[in-house]
């Protein structure tokens, strides 16, 4: 698949997104949701939080040991 680069689409500034914009698009979240997943032991989980203390409260309940880690989302 070819990558096309802003220059290229002739696009106002105006018309195109900033980061910030983007992430509520493909995010879906506006970048406000931790994404959560075990990073050892035995099986799988992962999870999306709304604030660093559910996603810790999360991982401390299904990681065992607590192993798991959590990135913006």
């Amino acid at each position: 698949m070819k990558k096309l680069s802003l220059e290229m689409l002739r696009l106002t500034s105006d018309e195109v997104l900033g980061r910030s914009q983007m992430k509520k698009i493909t995010g879906g979240y506006g970048g406000n949701y931790r994404y959560c997943h075990c990073t050892t032991g035995a099986g799988s989980w992962s999870g999306y939080y709304s604030s660093d203390q559910a996603a810790a409260n999360a991982v401390a309940q299904y990681c065992e040991g607590g192993n798991g880690a959590c990135t913006p989302y």
